[in-house]
Parts: structure tokens; sequence; C-alpha cells
């Protein structure tokens, strides 16, 4: 009899969006309330992915890391923004990888991906082989094993592709049924090719690929259940974990003598982020198939493993699971595309291409010719590079330069200029992601985005090059005729989106210095404290009112360059700010204002004035004068007067400055919100629905919450746990809404840790309860 295996796979990835001059990504509006998409979408999907919950009549009564369970790539770019701006969600996936190991019997169910996404077809051979070599050295290094089998964007694939990646050691991949394009029984030479072209290939098992003929090194492929990802993908399957599990089953078989495996595939953002509750929806599956005899779970390693191919497959050439015309989405007007505008059209593709083919070129003439003064190998140094990478810090730099420059090449200004060779290479692959041709128009996001790592190339390599080559990158992207008549081409879009976001050390300075005197202590650090020394460590001050001068070292983190500023700024507010910037390196000086702050230095300095308003709008109300006035109102039995104009203005600002206010401390803490709480019930008399909104608000919400929650697991003091159930009944008496994924999860994990539950004395576990009770969990019969 047959056995029925069921992989899900999750690609999980978001194109790179740091400013190519800051390695940070800057403060995107459309993403709101979140700073940007990466933050955004890792709170929708990638973090709740790693604690999904599942639920019995609304109430908690488990979490589920659902990449224990499911096979998935991350994309490296993405992978290490989360390192640094989500690391316990980074964790918990690296984690799932070493769980999953023991799971299914030593094959861990993480994929590499090429790097930074590019269609690999469309590549040369020298930045196929690199993106397939920084692929797998980041897998490496993040997950402590080899990669069996790597992602390739979109399954774009072609013979050389495949072949590289079969040199590398990778064991297999991953395509649409619709790249398959004959089969037969392997190692039968004599047997004629069965022709499966248009999606009529059996996707229930492996199949083996010879790019470059039999003898030479060989590839294993999945084909994915082409209906079944698209009923994920597009038909809202999820929306019942039930509903999933039934559909599942359809293509479960009995009678057969061999294992069949049912393989899913999409993009992993269907779990929470395109779908509200996928990754719930997930979690349910798992949990009900771990009970299931006619369904078990596997990954696409251990299932090879078990059952390697046998049967060999031919692929469509330049092919992909997103363009029904192969690879023309990434070059051509082809037809495909998000359809988000009627009448739109993306001739504008086949221009961008071009342009960048030929930047490519030039940017790699440059590098033969300059690198091959400083490095031993420069294209083996490029291989070599993502060991910075993945950690650019001095140390590391230098064992890296160490490795790869010639003799003679060692003294600090040297190393600066191999790196910024390396980095123009870099800019060279990024400006290939693939996302830059996706959508719709050259003036979007992502569009956008691949015209900034063009920019920041071409700044890096202009000293070395014999031609003007932004002009001559100007006059092919002019060709590229944009769809928003406020951009017109290309050439218009670069202009207008990729040159404002070029960061001179003098324009960092100037938004440092900006925020640091606008901000006055109430807004967040400067977006570029990291970059940004003050010599000598003084405060940047000076004796005359509203006017600040000074020394900066700015530096760059990936090429170690460190330049001087000496500066004089004044100002009384935005637009009245005027910094003069000197470069005492390259002696130049430079004037900055309020048109050079990016976005999140606007940020800064509108927290700042706010805290500054809400600072001196209430020094002398008291809590006693709030509560007195509230108390003037009618006897009950008398018509109720509504709440005189303008006092829900000012309670309303009031309470947000006093709860932003709000230290840590559960002490203080308490007797704080004893007397917010005195305030709100004078509100209800009013019948006024008194609601506290705004992203500063919520997010100071959740850092208390969540700061509360820590030291109960640290200190499980019955009063901690009364504070936190204390903070969150009056955040809903002012409709303050506040995100308790994190402290649901701590409340989760310490509660199956017995030695936990052992130091609770009988009054602290049935406060422990309460509060469980109070985070949404069910707990009947015990904890």
């Amino acid at each position: 009899m047959s056995k029925n295996y069921l992989c899900i796979h999750g690609h999980f990835y978001q194109p790179p969006r740091e400013n190519p001059w800051l390695e940070a990504i800057e403060y995107q509006p459309s993403a709101f309330p979140y700073h940007d998409w990466n933050e955004r979408v890792a709170r929708e999907c990638y973090s709740p992915n790693t604690r999904a919950r599942l639920q019995e009549e609304g109430r908690i009564v488990g979490l589920v890391n659902n990449y224990e369970y499911m096979n998935f790539d991350f994309g490296p770019t993405l992978l290490s923004w989360l390192e640094k701006a989500r690391p316990w969600t980074y964790q918990q996936i690296v984690a799932a990888d070493r769980a999953s190991r023991e799971r299914y019997h030593g094959h861990g169910s993480g994929m590499a991906q090429v790097y930074n996404h590019i269609i690999m077809p469309l590549a040369t051979t020298r930045d196929k082989r690199t993106q397939i070599r920084w692929g797998l050295a980041d897998f490496e290094h993040r997950f402590g094993r080899p990669a069996e089998g790597m992602w390739l964007a979109e399954t774009a694939a072609d013979l050389e592709t495949l072949a590289l990646m079969a040199e590398e050691g990778v064991r297999f991949t991953v395509l649409a049924p619709t790249q398959a394009k004959a089969v037969r029984t392997l190692d039968a030479p004599r047997e004629r090719w069965k022709n499966v072209s248009g999606g009529g290939i059996d996707t229930t098992q492996a199949y083996r690929v010879f790019p470059r003929g039999k003898g030479s090194p060989s590839l294993d492929v999945f084909f994915f259940d082409r209906e079944l990802s698209k009923a994920v993908a597009y038909e809202k399957v999820l929306a019942s974990g039930s509903d999933f599990l039934a559909r599942l089953k359809q293509g479960a078989a009995a009678g057969e003598t061999r294992a069949r495996l049912i393989n899913v595939a999409t993009d992993g953002e269907s779990y929470g982020h395109h779908f509200k509750f996928g990754d719930m929806a997930l979690a349910w599956l798992f949990d009900h198939l771990e009970k299931d005899e006619n369904l078990e779970l596997s990954n696409y390693a251990w299932f090879l493993d078990q059952f390697p191919p046998g049967a060999e497959v031919r692929i469509v050439e330049n092919s992909s699971w997103s363009c029904a015309h192969g690879v023309e989405r990434w070059r051509s007007d082809c037809g495909c595309s998000v359809g988000q505008r009627e009448g739109w059209n993306q001739a504008w593709r086949t221009p961008l291409r071009e342009a960048m083919d030929w930047l490519s070129g030039e940017l790699s003439a440059i590098f033969e010719e300059q690198g091959g003064k400083m490095f031993r190998d420069p294209w083996a140094a490029r291989d070599d590079y993502v060991v910075v990478l993945l950690d650019s810090s001095p140390e590391n730099r230098d064992r890296f330069l160490a490795t790869h420059l010639r003799e003679g090449a060692v003294d600090e200004g040297k190393k600066v200029t191999a790196l910024e060779l390396m980095e123009s290479q870099r800019m060279a692959l990024y400006m290939y992601t693939s996302c830059g041709w996706f959508f719709d128009d050259i003036s979007g996001l992502e569009a956008t985005q691949v015209l900034r790592y063009a920019d920041r190339a071409m700044e890096l390599t202009r000293k070395w090059s014999r031609l003007d080559m932004e002009s001559a990158f100007l006059s092919i992207i002019a060709r590229a005729k944009s769809n928003d008549p406020d951009f017109g081409d290309g050439a218009g879009v670069f202009e207008k989106r990729a040159k404002p976001v070029r960061m001179s050390p003098g324009r960092i300075a100037a938004n440092h210095v900006f925020t640091q005197m606008m901000q006055e202590g109430h807004g967040p650090e400067s977006f570029f404290d990291e970059r940004v020394q003050t010599v000598g460590n003084e405060p940047l001050s000076d004796p005359q009112p509203e006017k600040t001068t000074g020394e900066l070292l700015v530096s760059d983190p990936m090429t170690g360059k460190i330049t001087g500023i000496s500066f004089s700024a004044a100002g009384r507010g935005p637009h009245d700010f005027e910094c003069q910037a000197h470069e005492e390196e390259g002696q130049s000086t430079g004037s900055y204002g309020f048109a050079d702050m990016v976005p999140d230095t606007l940020r800064g300095v509108m927290n700042g004035i706010v805290g500054t308003i809400l600072s001196s709008s209430f020094p002398g109300i008291r809590d006693e004068k709030i509560c007195s006035l509230l108390s003037l109102r009618n006897p009950p039995e008398e018509i109720k007067e509504p709440l005189p104009d303008g006092l829900g203005d000012i309670l309303r600002l009031f309470l947000s400055k006093r709860l932003l206010g709000l230290a840590d401390e559960p002490e203080s803490l308490s007797r704080e919100m004893a007397a917010l709480r005195k305030i709100v019930r004078k509100v209800d008399e009013w019948e006024y629905p008194l609601r506290l909104e705004g992203p500063e608000l919520r997010a100071k919400g959740r850092i208390l919450a969540n700061g509360l929650m820590h030291q109960v697991t640290m200190s499980p003091r019955e009063s901690i746990m009364r504070v936190l159930m204390e903070f969150l009944d009056l955040a809903d008496a002012v409709s303050l809404k506040i995100d308790l994924w994190a402290c649901q999860n701590y409340y989760w994990d310490v509660s199956r840790a017995g030695d936990f539950l052992e130091r609770l004395s009988p009054d602290e576990e049935k406060t422990f309860k309460a509060l469980g009770s109070r985070l949404g969990f069910f707990l009947e019969g015990g904890i």
C-alpha cells in the first residue's frame, strides 16, 4: 500500500530596502502604523509563525512554531535584517531548523536561497556563481550546517544555473510543474521521453536532472502541486484549517505501491501577511496531522533521502513560476503584471534591464582593472566577500583583506579603496533584485530601490571611470516611459526618487545635529547614532543661543572610511534650520537645511516638538484639578450635560502625556495608575467615550506590558502580576489597544517550565492563572 506524505513549503522573502548609503531602512509611510514594510510583514507573518496560536472558543490552548513542521527558505538579506531588528524571531527560525532535524531524522527543513533574489537565467555566469556561493555560505553561517536544497528566485531556472548549483554541492531544488518538459525512467537511455509540458508531470515524486549530460553532477527536483498551491495563494483556503486539511487530503491516494509526496509551495507571507490568521490555520493543520495516520508530515530533504528519484526530467529552459512567458516579466512587456491600474503597460522593463546590463558591464571592467591591481584574484575575492556581509566588524574586514589583498596593498587608505570596490560589486548584484521588474511601474518602491543601488555603484566607482557613467545611464533609462505622468520616464524617476536619498558625510552629520537640536530629549535617538561620533565625547553646544558648533566623525560601516566633519548649525525650528558642514578630508563645505532631512529625522523632530508642547501645556495642572473639574456636573436625577467643549481634547492630551511618561517600576507604576484610574472613573460618570490612540501610545503600552511580563518570568512576585493586570485594565478603559503577542509568548514559555511553577506559592499560582486568563489563555484543568 502507498504511504502519503505532506510537505508544505514557505518561500519567505522581502527585497532589501536599506538606503544604500546608510545600510538602514528609512521610514516608509505606506507601511503605517509600522516604521517600514519589513517591520510590518515581520509583525504580521515572520514573528507570528514562531508562536502561532491554537485556539478553542476564542481562547489560546497552545502555541506552535510553524517553522519546525514546514519546509522553508528565507532570503539572506531578509535574515540579515531580522538578525538585527528582530533577534528573538531570528533565533526562533534558526532553532526551528534544529528541531526539524530531530523530527525528520537529521534533515533540516531550511533551504538556502540565491543571495539577493535575482532572476538567474538573465544573469551572467559569474553573477550566478556568486549568488549561489553567497547564498550557501550565508545559510551555513546562520543554521550551522550545509544546505541540502536551494530555492531559486521566482523558481526561475535554466540548465546553466542548475549545473552550477550541482557543482557547488546543492542536492535539490523546487520548481513549478509547468517548468517540466519531459520525463523518462532513470537509467533507461533507450526509453523515449514522455511529454509532460503544460503542467502534466506527476508532482508526488522527485526527479533527477543532468544539466550538462550524464557523467556530470546531477540535481534532483521537486515539482509542487499547482492546484493546491494556488488554493493557498489565491483562493482563501487558509480561512479555515479544516478546509485546508480537506483540500490536502484530496491529493492523497490509496492502492499504489510507492510513497507519494503531496507538496505545496507558496510565498511564506501567505501565512499571516497576505491572509490574516493564516499562521493559525497552519498551526491547526500541523496539530491535527500529528494525530493523522493517513497523511504524514515530511520535508523535501527527508523524503528525498528515503525515496530517491526513479525518473529523470528535462526542464523548460528559461522558465519560472510567476510568468507564463518564461522570464519575460523581468525584461519585457509580456502582459504579466500585478494589474492594479487599467491601461498601464510595462514596456519600461526593457530599457531598465538594458540600463542595468550596460552599467554592470562598466562596473565589471572597472573592478577587473582596479581590483586586479589590489587583489590576488578579484573575482575569487568577490565570491568570498559574503564573510564581510555576515560580519562587517573592523576585525573581520581586516581578516578578509589579509586573505585576498596583494602584498603592499594593506595600508589604511588602500583598505578603504579595496572595500569600496567590493561594495560597488555588491551594489551591482543588488541592482538586479527581481522585484525591480515585478510590479506595474518604474516609479514604484521596488524599481526605485534598484535604481538607488545603481546610483550608489556609480558613486563608488566614479573616480575610476573614463566616462560620465550617470549621463550614459540616464540616456538609456530615459527610454523607460513611466505610467505616472508625474515622473515622465526612468530618468525622471531617478532624479526624483533615487538621487534624493544620496547621503554624503556632511548630510549625515547635519541630520544628526538637527535631530539633537530639535528633539530636546523628547524624541527617539538619532537615526544616525551608530554612524556618528562626537569628537572628544563633548555634547553639541555653543555659547550663543540657538546655535550649535562642534566636530564629528562619520563612519561608513562597510568600507571603514571615517570622515571628520566640523559644523556650525543654527535655527529655532525645522524651516529655519541651517547647518554648515565642512568635510575636512575633502576640503568641501556643504550647506544643509529642511530639504536635506531624511524621513526619520523629520519624524524625530516632530516627536520632539510634540513632546515640548505636551510638557509646556500642563505645567500647573494636577490630577486633583482634573478630578475637581470633572466633579462639577449636575445631580444624577437631572438631565446629564455633555462634556464641556474642548475638555475631551484636554483629557486626551493630558492622559497621553501621563501614559507616555509612565516608568516600568512596578511600585511607581501602581501609584501612577491609581491616579489615572480615578480620572477615568470620573470621565465615565460623564458617559464620555475616552479613546486614546496612536502608534506611539500603543508602542509605549506594549513596551510596558512586555517589561512587566518579563519581570514576572524572572521574579514571579504576585504584586508584579497584579500591576500588569491593572495596567491592561486601564488600557481597556481608555480603548488603548495593546499588542499582547510577546506577553503571551513569555507566559506560554514560562508556564511550560516545571521549575518555574514549582517556585510559586499557592497565592502566586492563583494570581499567575488569573494573569493567564487575562492574557487570553484557556486554563481549564491547570496551567
